[in-house]
C-alpha cells in the first residue's frame, strides 16, 4: 500500500511554481517594520480581509509570514479584538498538520499575525494544474486535513474556511493554513449574530443561512474540498455568489461517480455523508470521518508522515489568490461582510456547470402566497402586479451511510461529466440581483457599508427563513426591508444610481414574494 506522503508527492509531482505559473508575488520598495522585529520584505498574497507577507524576524533570525490586517477592518474595534483573540487561540495549538502561529500584535493600530513561513503548492494549484486527482491521492489529502481538523476542534477551534486554497502539500506533508477567521467554540457571543465567514462554493448550509459554524460545519467543506479532488469541479457552480450559497442549502449534487465513473462506492457514500444538509448527520467528528474510508493503510505501520521535519524556507511561497471570504448576502449582521463582499465579487472558480439535484423533492415557500393588502410606497412599489410563480426549495435527499474503505487502487481518470444547473426559483434570483445592485452601489461609492450591511440583514430571513412563515410574516419582514431601505437612503447613504436601482431589485423581490 502507498504511503500517504508518497500519494501526496505524486499529487504535486510537476506542479509548477507559483512564478513559472505566472504567479509572480509583488516586491515592495523599501521595507517596513512591525512589533519592532518583524521586517516586511514581499507581499505573498491579498485577501478581502487582509494581505499576507513574507518578512524576516530580527529577533531569532528566520522567515516568517505575517498577515495584516486590511484597514477597513482593523478600524473596527469589535472584529480587530476578535483578531487578536483568535490568534491567541491559535497559538496555543500546535500539531503537524496545521501552520503554527508563532506571535500577534497591533502595530499603530495594525493587527498582525506572525505564522511559519511553508515552501509548497496549495491544493488548489495542484488542482488547477492537474485536474481531478487519482482517488487513492484525494483520499490521502482529506485524511491529512481531517488530522489537522482533529486538533483544532479538540482545542476548541473551527475554520470555517476550509477550501483548496487553504490546504498546503508540502514535502509529502499536509497543512491547513490560514486559521484567520476562525474563531474558538464558545465565543460565539463576542461575533455579531448570524456574521457568516466562509467561501461559497465551500460553505455549509448552517453558514449559509446565516447560523453558527461548529465543527460540522468544517467537515462539510472538507466533502465539498473532497467532491471536487475527485471530479475536478465543487458540488455546485453557479452563476452569483448568492446562488451558489442557495444551492448550499438546498439542492443536492449527486454523488461523485455520476461525474467521473469508476469512483468507489464507498467515496460516494462519504461524500454524502460529509455533505449532508443537517450537521447532525454528518460524521460525529473528524475522527470518525477518518476511521471509515479515509483511513488509508500504510507500509511500515505508519498512516501519515511522522512528526514535523525541518521545513524548508524558500522563495517559493504560496500566492494567496484573492478570494471572497465572507457571503453577504446571507447574513443578520455583516459587518465584515460588506467590506469584502460589496467590494468587488472573489474567485469562485466555476469549473463547469453541477448537475441537477437528484433525487429531490419540490417544496413551495409560504412566501409564495398571497400576501396581506398592499402597503403603498412609491420607491419600491412593483410596476406591475402580476403575480411571481412560486419559489420552490427541493429538499435534501437521504443517502446510504458509509459503508467500506475504498479500493487502494485509483480509478482510471474519466472526464468529469456535468450538466446544466437547474435554475434558481424567482425569489433566490431576485435577491441575486439586490444583492448585484448593492454590490455595484457600494463599489461606486453610491451606497454605504452601514447600508448595505443594513440590508442584507433585512433580506436574510427572506431568503433562507424558516419554511412556511405565512404571508402574514413575510408580508413584515419584506415591510422592514423597505423601511431600512428608506431610512438610509434618507440619511444620504445610498444615492446617485444607486437610489434608483436598488429600490427597483426591492421592488423584483417582493413580485417574487408575492407581497408589495
Amino acid at each position: 500500500m502507498v504511503l500517504i506522503a508518497s500519494r501526496i508527492r505524486s499529487a504535486t509531482k510537476g506542479v509548477r511554481s507559483v512564478d513559472a505559473a505566472g504567479g509572480r508575488v509583488m516586491a515592495v520598495t523599501g521595507s517596513r517594520v512591525l512589533g519592532g522585529r518583524y521586517v516586511l520584505a514581499e507581499v505573498l498574497g491579498t485577501g478581502g480581509m487582509a494581505t499576507v507577507w513574507r518578512a524576516h524576524d530580527q529577533v531569532l533570525g528566520r522567515e516568517v509570514a505575517v498577515k495584516v490586517l486590511s484597514q477597513q477592518f482593523a478600524a473596527d474595534p469589535g472584529f480587530a479584538d476578535r483578531f487578536e483573540r483568535e490568534a491567541r487561540h491559535a497559538a496555543s495549538v500546535s500539531h503537524p498538520r496545521l501552520v503554527t502561529v508563532f506571535d500577534s500584535g497591533i502595530d499603530r493600530g495594525t493587527p498582525f499575525l506572525v505564522m511559519e513561513l511553508v515552501t509548497g503548492r496549495t491544493l488548489r494549484q495542484v488542482l488547477d494544474d492537474a485536474g481531478p486527482l487519482p482517488a487513492g491521492q484525494a483520499v490521502a489529502i482529506a485524511a491529512g486535513v481531517c488530522e489537522g481538523l482533529e486538533a483544532a476542534h479538540a482545542a476548541g477551534l473551527v475554520h470555517r474556511d476550509i477550501k483548496p486554497v487553504n490546504i498546503m502539500l508540502a514535502g509529502g506533508e499536509v497543512k491547513i493554513l490560514d486559521f484567520g477567521i476562525a474563531r474558538a467554540d464558545g465565543t460565539a457571543a463576542r461575533t455579531a449574530t448570524g456574521t457568516v465567514l466562509g467561501t461559497p462554493a465551500y460553505l455549509s448550509p448552517e453558514q449559509a443561512a446565516g447560523h453558527p459554524a461548529g465543527p460540522a460545519s468544517d467537515l462539510y467543506s472538507l466533502g465539498c474540498v473532497l467532491f471536487e479532488m475527485l471530479t475536478g469541479s465543487p458540488p455546485f457552480t453557479a452563476e452569483s455568489q448568492l446562488a451558489l450559497a442557495y444551492r448550499q442549502v438546498y439542492d443536492d449534487p449527486g454523488p461523485p461517480s455520476a461525474r467521473r465513473p469508476g469512483l468507489p462506492a464507498s467515496l460516494d457514500q462519504l461524500t454524502a455523508r460529509l455533505l449532508a444538509k443537517a450537521p447532525a448527520a454528518r460524521p460525529a467528528s473528524a475522527a470518525a470521518a477518518r476511521a471509515g474510508p479515509l483511513a488509508v493503510p500504510a507500509q511500515g505501520g505508519t498512516a501519515l508522515p511522522p512528526a514535523t521535519p525541518a521545513r524548508t524556507q524558500g522563495s517559493r511561497q504560496r500566492l494567496r489568490r484573492p478570494e471572497t471570504l465572507l457571503t453577504a448576502a446571507l447574513t443578520a449582521a455583516l459587518a465584515a461582510l460588506v467590506a469584502v463582499l460589496l467590494a468587488g465579487p472573489g474567485s469562485t472558480r466555476p469549473a463547469g456547470p453541477a448537475p441537477a439535484a437528484a433525487g429531490t423533492t419540490a417544496r413551495t415557500h409560504a412566501a409564495t402566497r398571497p400576501a396581506t393588502p398592499t402597503r403603498t410606497h412609491a420607491a419600491t412599489r412593483p410596476a406591475a402586479s402580476t403575480p411571481a410563480p412560486a419559489a420552490t426549495r427541493p429538499a435534501a435527499s437521504t443517502r446510504a451511510p458509509v459503508s467500506r474503505p475504498p479500493e487502494s487502487a485509483a480509478p482510471t481518470r474519466t472526464p468529469a461529466q456535468t450538466a446544466t444547473a437547474p435554475a434558481l426559483p424567482p425569489t433566490a434570483t431576485a435577491a441575486a440581483a439586490l444583492v448585484g445592485n448593492l454590490q455595484a452601489g457600494v463599489a461606486d461609492g453610491q451606497v454605504t457599508q452601514q447600508a448595505g450591511q443594513d440590508l442584507f440583514s433585512h433580506l436574510q430571513p427572506l431568503l433562507f427563513g424558516p419554511p412556511g412563515p405565512g404571508a402574514q410574516q413575510t408580508q413584515k419582514q419584506f415591510t422592514q426591508l423597505v423601511q431600512a431601505y428608506d431610512k438610509h437612503q434618507s440619511q444620504g447613504q445610498i444615492t446617485g444610481k444607486a437610489a434608483t436601482t436598488v429600490p427597483k431589485a426591492i421592488a423584483a423581490l417582493g413580485a417574487a414574494l408575492g407581497v408589495h
